[in-house]
């Protein structure tokens, strides 16, 4: 591993990017011809046949990425296994479950992350620890009445604990291990045995899958290497630059709009091939179209282009870590449905995201602001269908491409604005940055919020009721 780690290193140096994050991409990218020729050889085997191969196949690449730290994964799986044996089913299992997860990654951070962005074993521990919060509310549900669980929980809820075997098979599976997407426990073991639209991958009838595979992951390479290409000018290096700071305010508001633009693809690539090696194994098969063609998007990450051409903050949030985001919705958001408010339920779900990240107040910065510019846009468009004026004017064609070009400037640089808290994490790092635009974001959307919600709504709601007497 040492000649290795030094090869990775001068060919990393070479192409001016980081060791880690070379050697993380060639993982995910060996992932792909393993898994594919997995789902090959042992199509019909026993489920403990398939389990024992995806365990070994995520062991060996972790350890190649990681080495020794793969310890962590292994500890976290046990403790897992042996809360669900022993108290799985109960509403203390999932309590205890978030404790030691959670608990367990945040020391990670605490120990070993740095203010940078770490490509480090705390990456695969944070998609781990979702995914074991995810098994034990699935055994919790399991265990409750079926007339008190919804449509969804019904299609996800587990009878009996996991086996050490199905645990460690699911958690490593080397699709879903480093980078997510993020599946259920009962998906996976459909997967596994072969059952319901997994029945269609196997045989001589099979969809060929290798190609859309390929395409895939040549894709996820072209955004890499894109991100890789625009580091230099648009990094978060950039944000802290000298040259940033003395640029008049024009060429930074447009610097930074391409910063923000430029943010995205060091996610949605890596994505894109973990999405690429699911479809290798078959795992992400969506049955057929209308047409009879097979579909591989059971467990897209991302809709690239509707995320590069949303002109709108919801549209951002819909096409953009899309399995976190169903995740996050089915064991946080949904399970505060109690508390009577959506805006709080919203508020705790961002909250738990943003712990999940890490313990920087720039994560809890970004996904609060994310909060109120999201609130605030939904005002607006209520507004703007509530004035007979806005309301042609947007269905107008004329005005169409100009209201889109301007629409997309302004949310390409307000979107641009919590990001920076994302990525720049400390409190000091953050305002200064903020300053240099006069703290813009907070500024416009704070008094867009007080005005929309205490004048403009209030108006529109007398008028109505005015109009239906």
């Amino acid at each position: 591993m040492g000649a290795l780690n030094i090869a990775l290193e001068g060919a990393s140096d070479a192409i001016g990017v980081q060791s880690a994050g070379l050697k993380f991409l060639l993982t995910l990218l060996f992932s792909l011809p393993v898994c594919f020729t997995l789902k090959q050889v042992l199509g019909g085997q026993p489920a403990p046949v398939k389990h024992i191969a995806f365990s070994l196949a995520g062991l060996a690449l972790s350890y190649f990425n990681y080495g020794n730290d793969t310890i962590h994964f292994i500890i976290t799986i046990f403790v897992n296994f042996t809360l669900l044996r022993l108290a799985g089913g109960s509403g203390m299992s999932v309590v205890l479950s978030f404790i030691f997860n959670m608990g367990y990654l945040l020391t990670a951070y605490v120990y070993v992350s740095t203010d940078d962005y770490d490509i480090i074993w705390t990456t695969p521990q944070c998609i781990m620890t979702l995914r074991m919060i995810g098994v034990a509310f699935d055994l919790y549900d399991g265990h409750r009445p079926e007339d008190d669980l919804s449509k969804e929980q019904k299609s996800l809820f587990i009878r009996r604990a996991p086996s050490l075997l199905e645990l460690l098979s699911a958690t490593l599976f080397p699709g879903g291990f480093f980078a997510g997407p993020q599946f259920s426990f009962r998906m996976y073991l459909d997967f596994i045995g072969e059952k319901g639209i997994y029945k269609d991958i196997y045989g001589g009838d099979a969809p060929p899958q290798l190609g859309p595979a390929v395409k895939k992951v040549l894709f996820g390479l072209l955004l890499v290497v894109t991100y890789a290409l625009g580091g230099p000018y648009f990094g978060e290096d950039v944000l802290v630059s000298t040259d940033f700071e003395t640029s008049p305010l024009l060429i930074k508001a447009l610097w930074y709009m391409g910063f923000g633009f430029h943010f995205y693809f060091k996610y949605i690539g890596f994505w894109v091939i973990s999405e690429a090696v699911c479809i290798a194994a078959g795992l992400s098969y969506n049955g057929k179209d209308d047409s009879d063609k097979p579909k591989w998007d059971a467990l897209e990450g991302v809709h690239v282009f509707d995320l590069l051409s949303a002109s709108t903050f919801r549209q951002h949030i819909t096409s953009f870590n899309l399995t976190t985001n169903l995740w996050t919705a089915r064991y946080v958001y949904k399970r505060c449905r109690f508390l009577g408010n959506r805006h709080l339920s919203q508020a705790i779900s961002l909250c738990f995201l943003a712990t999940w990240h890490g313990l920087y107040p720039g994560y809890f910065l970004c996904f609060m602001l994310e909060m109120l510019f999201i609130m605030v846009e939904d005002q607006m468009l209520k507004v703007s269908d509530a004035v007979p004026a806005l309301k042609k004017l947007k269905e107008n064609p004329v005005s169409a491409i100009p209201l889109y070009i301007v629409m997309k400037a302004w949310m390409s640089f307000f979107w641009s604005y919590p990001i920076t808290a994302f990525v720049l994490l400390r409190i000091d790092r953050i305002h200064n940055f903020w300053s240099q635009f006069y703290y813009i974001g907070h500024v416009i959307y704070g008094l867009l919020f007080l005005v929309i919600s205490y004048v403009i709504m209030p108006q529109i709601r007398a008028k109505r009721k005015k109009e239906e007497k």
